[in-house]
């Protein structure tokens, strides 16, 4: 362990510097951890649920007390795919305007939100289908 006392001012300055750089390091490492065990974790009860034998969007009905629409096409966006984001599953997306995160990720990646070829070779690729 180093004795502080003995060091400069811009020797000080330097060691505070490095220890809040390793901090932000230490942040964003513990961020995407949270991330992926949070992925993992959807993926573990999205697999019980489907070994059960039941439909996932009925158990998340009922764990978040929403009512079920009447008829078993679930809704009107019944016949639509649903993507998430497999490092943020809380990211969805279904259809019409594409979400914050959404365009975000496909411009970072070089796509153009506003090409709905690319929109749709970006969700094959980069995306997880989510079926119900």
């Amino acid at each position: 362990m180093k004795n502080y006392e003995e060091l400069s001012a811009a020797e000080l300055k330097a060691e505070l510097e490095e220890m809040a750089a390793k901090e932000q390091a230490l942040k964003r490492a513990l961020e995407a951890r949270r991330e992926q065990e949070k992925y993992e974790l959807a993926n573990e009860i999205k697999t019980m649920i489907k070994e059960r034998g039941h439909d996932i969007e009925e158990v998340t009905d009922l764990v978040f007390g929403r009512k079920r629409r009447s008829g078993a096409s679930g809704g009107s966006n019944a016949s639509y795919a649903r993507y998430a984001d497999p490092k943020n599953p809380n990211n969805t997306y279904l259809r019409g305007r594409l979400p914050n995160w959404l365009v975000e990720k496909m411009s970072a990646n070089g796509y153009d939100p506003n090409s709905a070829e690319q929109r749709a070779q970006f969700k094959e690729e980069h995306l997880v289908r989510i079926t119900g």
